[in-house]
């Protein structure tokens, strides 16, 4: 089975940002790995994932919503885009054929995106995905989360903390280029 992996992140982040570049070079990671991308589709983590992905040589399909017709284009780096008429079935959408989900610190949107993957992880929904956040944000929210909240070790250990962009790829992938 191949390898289909889907990236959350923000779509406001600039060209410029350190995340924008580390999602770029997650993209390039997870193409050299033989993997499909899957990401929102738009612009800012979205499209530099697509970016890297497709400037590897790897195949990118973006989820899109139609809540944002009017006020967002695909970006031009999709190979597949998938349209919902929803979050819930954007989220479906995203999930649908993946092993892995990595996400980069991003707003709301992707907080939901995580917590809804870890949700379905923590019951045994989850069909067996990893679930791989990649940034130094991540570790403080997971001990915010670990203090403060009911997540309690068995929960924590459902997603792992990648520091760079080729061991998330990794993580995700079972393993390196």
């Amino acid at each position: 089975m191949k390898t289909s992996v889907v990236v959350f992140g923000s779509s406001r982040t600039p060209s410029g940002d350190p995340n924008y570049d580390l999602a770029r070079d997650l993209g390039r990671a997870l193409a050299r790995r033989g993997a499909e991308v899957r990401c929102g589709g738009y612009a800012g983590v979205m499209g530099a994932v697509a970016e890297g992905a497709k400037g590897a040589g790897g195949r990118v399909v973006g989820c899109t919503l139609d809540w944002f017709d009017d006020t967002r284009t695909p970006n031009p780096h999709l190979d597949e885009v998938i349209p919902s008429p929803n979050l819930a079935g954007r989220i479906e959408r995203l999930l649908e054929g993946t092993n892995a989900a990595i996400a980069l610190p991003g707003g709301v949107g992707t907080l939901s995106e995580v917590f809804w993957l870890w949700t379905l992880l923590m019951h045994g929904k989850g069909m067996n995905r990893k679930l791989v956040l990649l940034g130094e944000p991540w570790r403080d929210l997971l001990e915010v989360l670990s203090r403060r909240f009911e997540v309690d070790a068995p929960i924590r250990a459902l997603v792992d903390l990648a520091a760079t962009a080729e061991r998330a790829a990794d993580l995700a992938c079972g393993g390196p280029a």
